[in-house]
C-alpha cells in the first residue's frame, strides 16, 4: 500500500527541455490532474538525459515525497536513460518484459515496419516494476518503489503521457490510496484587474490555510482564479465551493467575464454572434491582432464585417476618413484620432460596433509626452463614440501589442454588458 500521497514532485526529463528546444508542457498538466485528486505537487524538476544525476534526483525525491511522477526519456536510443536511472535509484537491474517485447514485435509487424533491435530497450523495466501499458506509442511506463516513495514514469510525448496518466496512473492512485478527503473545484476568469489589486480585494480568501484554497495566475491582461475546497464528504466540499463561488461572483462582478472559457475573445465573439451585433475593427499598433483573435471564434463570419489595418496616417485618412487636421493637431496616437478611427470603421463597414487601436509599441518612437506603452482606443456603438487611453509598462513590443488587444476586447465586452447594448 502506498502511504497517503498528499504531496508529490514531478520530473521532466530531456536534454531538449534544458536546451530550450522544447517547452515542458507535461509537468503543469500532471500537477493540475493530481490536484484534482487532492495531491499537491510541491516541486518541479527539469533534468537532462544524464543517468547518474537522474538516479540521484529520483532517490532524493522519493525519500522526500510519497509520490514522484517522471515523464520522458523512454525512447529506444542510447540517450534515453530514464529506465536505467530508475533501476539504479531502486537498486535493481533491468529485466526484459516478455509481454512488452511481444507487443512491440506485433505492433511493428502490423505497421509493416522493420523491427530494429534497439526497440528491445523499451521492453526493459526495473526488476519488480509494475507495467503501465502505452495505448498510443511504443514506450511503456512503469511504477517502481524507491526508498520511501513510488516513482511513476510516463512517456514524454504529451498525447502518450496524458493518456497513460488518465488510463493507468490515476485509477491506480484512487484504488491504492483512496481519497481520504473529497475535493470540489471551480475557476473564474477576470479582466481589467491587476494581480496585486486582486490580492488586496480577495483578502484572507488567499491565505494558505484557507478552505477553499485560492490560486491566481496572470496571463496577458487576464487573470485565472482557481478554487479547491476539501471536506470529509463530497457533498460538504461542494457546499463549500458553492458558497465561495457565490461570494466571489458578487465581489468581482465587474471583472468576471467567464467561469469556463479562458479566452476573452471567445466570450466577446460568441456574445456578438448570439445577439447578431455586427463589428468592425480599425488597428494601427496591434496590426490586426484584434481581428485575428475575434476571427478565431467559430461562426464569427455572421457578424464580423471587416478589419482595417491603417498603419500610415495616409491610410487612416483614405480608408477611415480621419480628418488630416486632426492628425496634425493631436498626432496618430491620441484619443481624438482613435475615436475618429472607430467612427470611420463603423461607417465604412456598416457595423453597429467598431473598435479602434492606436499606440506606441516600441522599442522606439516614444517621447516624454507620449512614451512607449501609450495606447489609445476608440469605441463606436450604434453611433455613440467614446475614447480611452491606457499606459502599459514599456516592455517588449509583442507584449504591449498583446495587452492592447486584450484591452480593446475588454472595451467591447463592457459595451456588451451595458444596459443599452
Amino acid at each position: 500500500m502506498i502511504r497517503d500521497p498528499r504531496k508529490a514532485a514531478v520530473i521532466a526529463i530531456g536534454d531538449e527541455l534544458l536546451e530550450g528546444r522544447h517547452a515542458d508542457t507535461n509537468s503543469g498538466a500532471i500537477a493540475r490532474r493530481l490536484a484534482d485528486l487532492g495531491i499537491d505537487v510541491v516541486e518541479f524538476r527539469v533534468l537532462g538525459d544524464e543517468r547518474d544525476r537522474l538516479a540521484r534526483t529520483m532517490w532524493e525525491l522519493c525519500e522526500r515525497y510519497p509520490l514522484v511522477v517522471a515523464t520522458g526519456g523512454l525512447g529506444p536510443t542510447l540517450d534515453d536513460v530514464t529506465r536505467e536511472a530508475a533501476a539504479d535509484a531502486a537498486g535493481v537491474n533491468l529485466v526484459r518484459d516478455a509481454s512488452v517485447e511481444a507487443h512491440l514485435r506485433e505492433l511493428f509487424a502490423r505497421r509493416k515496419r522493420e523491427f530494429a533491435e534497439s526497440n528491445l530497450r523499451q521492453a526493459e523495466l526495473p526488476d519488480g516494476a509494475q507495467l503501465m501499458p502505452n495505448q498510443n506509442g511504443t514506450a511503456p511506463g512503469f511504477r517502481v518503489w524507491i526508498g520511501g516513495g513510488v516513482l511513476a514514469v510516463l512517456p514524454g510525448p504529451p498525447r502518450e503521457c496524458f493518456d497513460m496518466l488518465e488510463r493507468e496512473l490515476v485509477p491506480w492512485l484512487l484504488a491504492t490510496c483512496g481519497r481520504g478527503e473529497h475535493f470540489a473545484t471551480a475557476s473564474f476568469h477576470l479582466v481589467g484587474l491587476a494581480e496585486s489589486s486582486f490580492a488586496d480585494r480577495a483578502g484572507d480568501w488567499m491565505a494558505r490555510d484557507a478552505n477553499p484554497r485560492m490560486g491566481v495566475t496572470a496571463h496577458q491582461g487576464t487573470l485565472r482564479v482557481t478554487l479547491r475546497a476539501r471536506a470529509a464528504t463530497r457533498e460538504r466540499a461542494e457546499e463549500r465551493i458553492a458558497a465561495r463561488q457565490a461570494a466571489f461572483r458578487e465581489r468581482f462582478a465587474r471583472e468576471l467575464f467567464s467561469e469556463d472559457e479562458p479566452r476573452l475573445a471567445f466570450v466577446v465573439g460568441r456574445e456578438l454572434v448570439a445577439r447578431g451585433l455586427t463589428i468592425t475593427t480599425a488597428e494601427s499598433c496591434t496590426g490586426g491582432m484584434v481581428a485575428e483573435f475575434l476571427t478565431e471564434v467559430p461562426g464569427i463570419s455572421a457578424v464580423f464585417r471587416e478589419g482595417f489595418v491603417t498603419y500610415a496616417n495616409e491610410a487612416k485618412v483614405a480608408r477611415l476618413g480621419v480628418p488630416g487636421e486632426l492628425l496634425e493637431r493631436h498626432g496618430a496616437v491620441s484619443r481624438e484620432v482613435a475615436a475618429a478611427m472607430a467612427a470611420g470603421a463603423a461607417r465604412a463597414g456598416n457595423a453597429r460596433i467598431a473598435i479602434a487601436v492606436s499606440g506606441i509599441a516600441g522599442p522606439d518612437g516614444g517621447t516624454a509626452e507620449k512614451p512607449v506603452g501609450l495606447v489609445c482606443f476608440g469605441l463606436a456603438v450604434d453611433g455613440v463614440v467614446t475614447s480611452h487611453e491606457l499606459r502599459f509598462p514599456p516592455v517588449d513590443r509583442h507584449t504591449i501589442r498583446t495587452f492592447a488587444t486584450h484591452a480593446a476586447l475588454e472595451l467591447v465586452w463592457r459595451a456588451l454588458r451595458a444596459p443599452q447594448a
